[in-house]
C-alpha cells in the first residue's frame, strides 16, 4: 500500500465496542484477545500508521484486561505515535484506560461517573431459612469465607480486612495512573471522586478531565492538532478531503466512529513453509472441575500432548478460575509439573486465579498476574445444605430404612433430610485439615518457601496481584503479553525469530458458525436481542441474582464436598 500523502494522517481505529457477548454462566469468564495485542504491536511498527483512535464509547471490559490493554497502548506510544480516546459513558476503570491517550474526546451527550471502588457480597441466609433450607459452614481457616453467603447476613471482620486491603491496592494504582496521565495531584483526584463524581461532557471538559467534546468531526480536528497537519483551504475555508485523516478499522463496523471499511488484520507469523516455533496459549476458564469449567481431564491431556510436540517451545496457561474441585486442580498442576521438565510453562493469571485456581497454577515455571488479579486463598472449605422445613412447605414426606449409623446422611428428596451430627462434623474437620495441610505443603514446595511462612499467608486469605507478589505467591506483575514474552525468553527464542501462537482449546464447529454469524452485519442486530439489555437496565441486581442462583446450584450439586473455592463475589460482575 502506498504511503499516505504528506497532508494526511493515517489512524487505526481500535473499536472495542461490541467485543463482548456476555453469557449468563459464571463458569465461562471472558478471555482477552491475543489478536488485539497483535494488532497494536503491528500498528506500532507500521510506517503508514500515525496513531490509534481508541473507540471505547460503549465498551465493558474486565478490570485486569483494561490494565493489560493500557500497558500495550503505552508501548505503542513509546514508538513515537499518538493515541486519541473516544468515550461516551465511562466509569473510573474505563476512564483510566482512556487516559493512556494524548487527547480524550467525549461524546457531547456522554456521562462520566468517577465513583471509586466498592466491594460487597449478597447474603441469603434468611432466604434459605424462609425456604426451609439449613446450611452448616465447615470452616476452619480464618479467611476462608466462601460459605458465608449462606450462613451470614453481613460481612465478617475477616472479609473487611482482606478485601479492604485489595480495594486499597486497586485505588492506589488507579489514582497514580490517572493523576500521572492527566497531570493532576492525588488530592485533586480524590476531590473529583468524593466531591463531584458525576460529570457531563461540558463539565468534564471544564474540569480538565477530557480535551474535547464531539464526535467524528472533533476526532478529525484533534488529529490535525496532534499531528500538525495544516488545512489547505484558502481564507479559512475547510480543508479538502486530502487533508483529513484517513482510517483503518479493527473491530465492529456498525459501532465504528470512522466507518472505515479498510479492515486492519493482525500480524502474520510469516510464511507457512518457514515452520516457525510455536508458543501454545491455553485458556483455563471456570471452576476447577473434571468435566465442566476448566475440564481438567482434557486440559491436563492438552498440556501433556503439547509439551511433547517438537515445534512447541513453550506453553502459556491463562487461568481464570475461582477454584472448585481439589482433584481437578491437582490434575492440571501435575500435568504442568511434568510438562515443564521439557519446556517452560508460564501461567498468566486473569481476573481471578485463587483457591483451586491457584492450586492448578503453582507448579508453573513462572507465574505472572495483573495488579487487579484476585489470587491466593490457600485454603479449603465445606458446606452442608440440608432440609429444614422445605419438604413440609412442599407437602413432601419420606421414609427410609438403614444399615450403618451414618447411612442416612445423604438420604432425602431434594436435600439431605438432616444436619450433620457432632461426630460427622468432627470427621469433616479432620478431612478438611488434612487437605489444607496437603495444599500448604504443595505450595511451600512449588514456591520454595518455608512452610511457616506459607501458613502465615494462607488460612484462605485472598490477595491482589500486588499483595501476592509481596507474599511470594507469584513471580511478577504482568499481563498475557508479558507472560508470552517471558515464555519466549525462557525458551531462548530470539527476538528476531517469528513465532506462531497456537491457541487452545480449539473452537468447535458450532462455535465457529456462531462467531461467523455475529460478525455478519445482517444478524448483528438480532444477536443483540439477548438478556444483555437487562444487564444495562439492572446493572447490579439482575446479573448477580443469576450468578447467585447458578453458584447455589453448583454448591448444592457438590453438597458436602470439601473444596478449595472462592465465594460468589469473586465471579460476579463488580463494575456498573
Amino acid at each position: 500500500m502506498a504511503a499516505p500523502l504528506s497532508s494526511q494522517s493515517t489512524f487505526l481505529e481500535l473499536n472495542l465496542n461490541n467485543q463482548e457477548r456476555p453469557g449468563l454462566s459464571f463458569s465461562v469468564p471472558k478471555k482477552p484477545s491475543l489478536e488485539i495485542f497483535s494488532v497494536i504491536k503491528k500498528a506500532a511498527k507500521d510506517r503508514q500508521i500515525d496513531g490509534i483512535l481508541l473507540n471505547i464509547s460503549s465498551s465493558r471490559l474486565d478490570r485486569e484486561y483494561i490494565w493489560e490493554l493500557r500497558n500495550a497502548l503505552e508501548k505503542f506510544k513509546s514508538s513515537g505515535k499518538k493515541i486519541i480516546s473516544f468515550i461516551s459513558t465511562a466509569d473510573l476503570d474505563m476512564y483510566s484506560l482512556a487516559t493512556v491517550a494524548d487527547k480524550i474526546i467525549m461524546d457531547e451527550q456522554g456521562m462520566l461517573m468517577l465513583l471509586g471502588y466498592s466491594w460487597g457480597r449478597p447474603f441469603i441466609q434468611h432466604s434459605l431459612e424462609k425456604l426451609g433450607i439449613g446450611v452448616r459452614e465447615l470452616r476452619y481457616m480464618e479467611y476462608k469465607t466462601a460459605a458465608q453467603t449462606y450462613t451470614r447476613d453481613s460481612l465478617s471482620e475477616e472479609d473487611r480486612v482482606q478485601y479492604g486491603e485489595i480495594l486499597n491496592d486497586i485505588m492506589t494504582l488507579t489514582r497514580n495512573t490517572v493523576s500521572t496521565a492527566r497531570s493532576i495531584s492525588p488530592e485533586e483526584f480524590d476531590a473529583f471522586i468524593n466531591n463531584e463524581f458525576l460529570f457531563s461532557a461540558q463539565n468534564a471538559l471544564s474540569r480538565g478531565l477530557i480535551d474535547f467534546t464531539g464526535r467524528k468531526e472533533t476526532v478529525k480536528l484533534s488529529i490535525k492538532e496532534l499531528t500538525g497537519t495544516k488545512d489547505e483551504g484558502k481564507n479559512g475555508a475547510k480543508s479538502d478531503a486530502k487533508s483529513d485523516a484517513r482510517f483503518f478499522l479493527y473491530g465492529d463496523l456498525a459501532s465504528s466512529l470512522s466507518g472505515s471499511k479498510n479492515f486492519y488484520k493482525p500480524e502474520s507469523a510469516g510464511c507457512i513453509f518457514s515452520r516457525p516455533p510455536i508458543i501454545a496459549v491455553i485458556y483455563a476458564n471456570g471452576v476447577t472441575d473434571m468435566k465442566s469449567g476448566i475440564a481438567a481431564w482434557n486440559l491436563a491431556q492438552t498440556i501433556t500432548d503439547l509439551s511433547k510436540r517438537n515445534r512447541v517451545k513453550a506453553i502459556v496457561l491463562r487461568v481464570n478460575s475461582p477454584g472448585g474441585s481439589a482433584e481437578a486442580a491437582d490434575y492440571v498442576a501435575e500435568a504442568i509439573s511434568k510438562a515443564k521438565e521439557r519446556i517452560p510453562v508460564v501461567v498468566s493469571m486473569g481476573a481471578v486465579a485463587a483457591s483451586g485456581g491457584y492450586w492448578m497454577s503453582m507448579n508453573a515455571s513462572h507465574i505472572t498476574a495483573s495488579p487487579y488479579t484476585l489470587t491466593g486463598s490457600i485454603g479449603v472449605i465445606g458446606s452442608w445444605f440440608f432440609e429444614d422445613g422445605l419438604n413440609s412447605k412442599l407437602g413432601i414426606t419420606s421414609d427410609f430404612i438403614q444399615l450403618g449409623d451414618h447411612a442416612d446422611l445423604l438420604t432425602g428428596v431434594i436435600l439431605p433430610r438432616r444436619d450433620l451430627s457432632p461426630l460427622e462434623e468432627d470427621r469433616y474437620k479432620e478431612y478438611i485439615l488434612d487437605l489444607y495441610g496437603d495444599f500448604t505443603a504443595r505450595v511451600a514446595k512449588s514456591r520454595n518457601i518455608d512452610i511457616e511462612k506459607i501458613e502465615s499467608i494462607a488460612q484462605g486469605r485472598v490477595f491482589s496481584g500486588i499483595g501476592a507478589l509481596n507474599a511470594g505467591l507469584i513471580d511478577s506483575i504482568g499481563g498475557l503479553e508479558d507472560a508470552i514474552n517471558i515464555a519466549r525468553n525462557l525458551a531462548k527464542i530470539s527476538e528476531k525469530k517469528k513465532v506462531l501462537y497456537d491457541v487452545y482449546p480449539k473452537p468447535r464447529f458450532m462455535d465457529k458458525m456462531l462467531a461467523r454469524m455475529l460478525r455478519s452485519q445482517n444478524v448483528s442486530d438480532a444477536a443483540n436481542l439477548d438478556l444483555s439489555f437487562l444487564n444495562k437496565l439492572f446493572p447490579m441486581h439482575f446479573p448477580n441474582a443469576l450468578y447467585l442462583l447458578e453458584e447455589l446450584q453448583y454448591r448444592i450439586a457438590n453438597n458436602g464436598k470439601v473444596m478449595p473455592i472462592l465465594p460468589i463475589d469473586s465471579i460476579m460482575t463488580e463494575r456498573p
